[in-house]
């Protein structure tokens, strides 16, 4: 039987003219006469049905051509990708050298009898150090003023965020375990801010460190072991980066015995405090611990610092080593398959084809998408994912009779080896919590193994009908920029510019006025007006007493006012970008956003009866939400950034804040037009605040009150 015809577009004649006059005010709002008299009308008449002839052709193609088309322009499903978690590798015992984790080492689920072991390989070596102390310091961070020096040893600038040292207490390290000798954690008297600093000589990012404390009772009674009034930070980087660790036992019960500590610790960075270079960790104490917490600091009599473990990154995957694919026959455009289906993705510095010649030579060949940009002499081969297939260079009759290869074919009885591939993915790979438990391979030293997270990212590989049903993208894929869409889509892929919007002159709304020194742009004709929006980083981000930024969220911070300024390097790549395809006549106006800074206060009711400690840390999580909402990268209702030219009302704001969890009662909430580093250039708005097409809105200092 024939094969049955696939429906590509099921708009008729009437659907398209419908389609057109529809668009009419959207692009033409001058054009008001829709009649079927109207000239433009009958225009519009001869196009639909032109296009419904073409539609009508176009579905008559059989699926099996179809899928041929699809090939021939290019179209290739994807491959399955790959989950991907942190796993933690413990030793049985503290070292005294270092232990080298290799890249590539394969952990596994436990298999059992209906299900298959699920295989992750680590995808970079670890190498566990045993930590030196150099050093042990209690200040007050509140008043630090420190100065920042990183890996590279180029200083920073003095952060003024921290403020002063104030008083400095440096511990003897060879007085530790002596009998008698003991020393103060914080203060004498605790206060917000007291911090115990431990000054590492190496670099021990994503280890799993042990702190053995013995510790002498000092009235530490009334801490809850459960809610220690601290927190441990490993030093970062940047302006202020304290990065909280992950604490995963505290057999010291916040100070009160004799124990062992266990951290994970994030990434770190060298930094110079106390006019000393190293590895910091801090235990600090937070500001609840004034309303229940230590009267008067423990002691510590000794402490001993080791290694347990290190955490790195692995991903779904099984990886091939030195797989052999057979003899070349010296012709071109031979084809080999490999075993393990299917393949991700290439590496081009780490999966490489040998060639072993018959002279004994090595030819080392590298994968390419395609062999278009392939010479004679290239060395390339492609891949296809989903099957396996290996290819080489076709070779291609020219119209004077010569033949074009595109790329080397291996000389003939060559032996073909695949250096090293990975094969797996899928969503069987998104694995919970503490399910990688088995080492398939023994390692000395090493113990246990586990993922302390959930795997997330794995994807099944793309379905025929999901490559169909995109097909009107490909096809629409924007070589030349004519519509505002064709703008935006090309400038957002060049790399920091995190968003981009074409401004044009029917955005604004006739007589819409704005407060303080918002303005509509105006867009001459013939003049396309684009905002960029760059992108920034983790170091971009002011760090603020009152609030801890998010890892998993990093730019729900306060961003630094000079991070959102346009570069003349960006806005040249942008130019570069669109010149070549926006159409003679029109001139590019590349322009940052306005950018409107608010500052929001507010004062919120928790549950009658609440604690100190719980209040604040609503506090903090109402601040966080705040943030995180009003912000040019993770805002707005759909978390993707606040869309250009959004109104802001009050009652979102009522909205957000009784959404955060332990607030009963949201009131009192005024946004502030503000201009970072003026204070005097305020103004409070009132009901809703309207902006135009080219702004955005972007957080300076909040302040939450709780109220009980």
């Amino acid at each position: 039987m024939p094969l049955p015809t696939v429906n590509l577009d099921d708009r008729r004649f009437d659907d398209i003219l419908d389609e057109a006059r529809r668009l009419i005010p959207q692009f033409c709002p001058e054009w008001t006469d829709h009649n079927a008299s109207d000239p433009g009308m009958a225009i519009l008449e001869v196009f639909a049905w032109m296009t419904d002839l073409m539609l009508y052709r176009v579905n008559q193609i059989p699926e099996k051509l179809l899928v041929a088309f699809l090939d021939m322009v290019g179209v290739q499903l994807s491959p399955p990708r790959a989950a991907g978690v942190p796993v933690t590798f413990y030793l049985s015992a503290p070292q005294d050298t270092p232990l080298h984790i290799a890249a590539g080492t394969e952990v596994a689920t436990i298999r059992t009898e209906i299900n298959e072991a699920i295989v992750f390989s680590t995808e970079r070596p670890g190498v566990i150090l045993p930590p030196v102390v150099k050093g042990l310091y209690t200040a007050n961070t509140l008043a630090q003023v420190a100065l920042e020096v990183d890996s590279s040893g180029e200083a920073g600038a003095a952060r003024s965020a921290e403020g002063a040292f104030g008083e400095v207490r440096q511990h003897e390290l060879t007085q530790l375990g002596l009998p008698g000798h003991k020393f103060a954690v914080f203060h004498p008297e605790p206060r917000p801010g007291d911090a115990f600093f431990v000054q590492l000589a190496g670099d021990h990012s994503d280890h799993v460190l042990a702190l053995t404390f013995e510790v002498e009772w000092a009235g530490g009674a009334g801490v809850n072991p459960n809610y220690p009034p601290y927190v441990w930070e490993a030093w970062q980087g940047g302006v202020g980066r304290w990065v909280p660790c992950e604490v995963e036992y505290d057999g010291t019960q916040a100070f009160n015995v004799s124990g062992e500590l266990i951290l994970r610790l994030p990434v770190m960075r060298e930094g110079t405090f106390f006019n000393q270079s190293g590895y910091w960790l801090r235990c600090r104490l937070t500001s609840e611990q004034m309303y229940n917490g230590y009267r008067v600091s423990p002691d510590i009599e000794a402490l001993r610092v080791d290694a347990r473990g290190i955490t790195v990154p692995a991903r779904h995957a099984t990886v091939v080593q030195g797989e052999i694919l057979g003899q070349s026959d010296g012709l071109p455009g031979q084809t080999f398959r490999l075993l393990n289906t299917p393949v991700l993705d290439l590496d081009p510095q780490e999966d490489l084809l040998d060639c072993l010649t018959p002279e004994g030579q090595i030819q080392t060949y590298t994968p390419v998408a395609d062999f278009a940009g392939s010479g004679v002499e290239d060395l390339h081969f492609r891949l296809d994912a989903m099957n396996g297939t290996v290819a080489f260079g076709p070779s291609v009759l020219q119209a004077d009779g010569s033949v074009y290869r595109f790329g080397a074919v291996p000389p003939q009885e060559s032996t073909l080896r695949m250096r090293r591939y990975q094969f797996g993915g899928g969503v069987i790979g998104n694995v919970p919590a503490r399910s990688l438990t088995v080492l398939k391979s023994s390692i000395p030293y090493v113990a246990r193994v586990t993922n302390h997270v959930s795997a997330a990212g794995g994807r099944n590989a793309q379905t025929l009908d999901d490559a169909i049903l995109k097909v009107p993208q490909i096809l629409r894929t924007r070589t030349r920029a004519v519509t505002a869409d064709d703008y935006e889509f090309l400038a957002a892929r060049i790399e920091g510019v995190a968003r981009a919007r074409c401004i044009t002159p029917n955005m604004a709304t006739p007589g819409q006025t704005y407060p303080g020194q918002i303005r509509t742009l105006t867009v001459p004709p013939g003049q396309v007006t684009l905002a960029l929006l760059p992108s920034v980083g983790l170091d971009d981000l002011i760090a603020l007493d009152d609030v801890v930024i998010d890892p998993l969220s990093p730019l729900s911070g306060r961003i630094a006012p000079e991070r959102l300024t346009l570069s003349a390097e960006l806005r040249a790549a942008v130019q570069d970008e669109l010149d070549p395809r926006r159409p003679v006549g029109t001139t590019l106006d590349l322009r940052a956003p306005q950018y409107v800074w608010i500052s929001v206060t507010a004062t919120i009711r928790t549950a009658a009866g609440s604690s100190r400690p719980v209040r604040e840390d609503v506090r903090r999580r109402a601040l966080r939400a705040l943030y995180a909402y009003l912000n040019p990268f993770t805002g707005g209702p759909e978390g993707t950034g606040w869309p250009f030219g959004r109104t802001l009302s009050l009652s979102e704001l009522y909205g957000l804040l009784r959404s955060v969890p332990g607030v009963e009662v949201a009131e009192d909430v005024q946004v502030i037009l503000t201009e970072p580093g003026q204070s005097e250039h305020r103004e409070t708005i009132m009901g809703s605040l309207p902006l135009p097409p080219q702004a955005l809105i972007v957080s300076d200092v909040h302040h939450v009150r709780v109220d009980h």
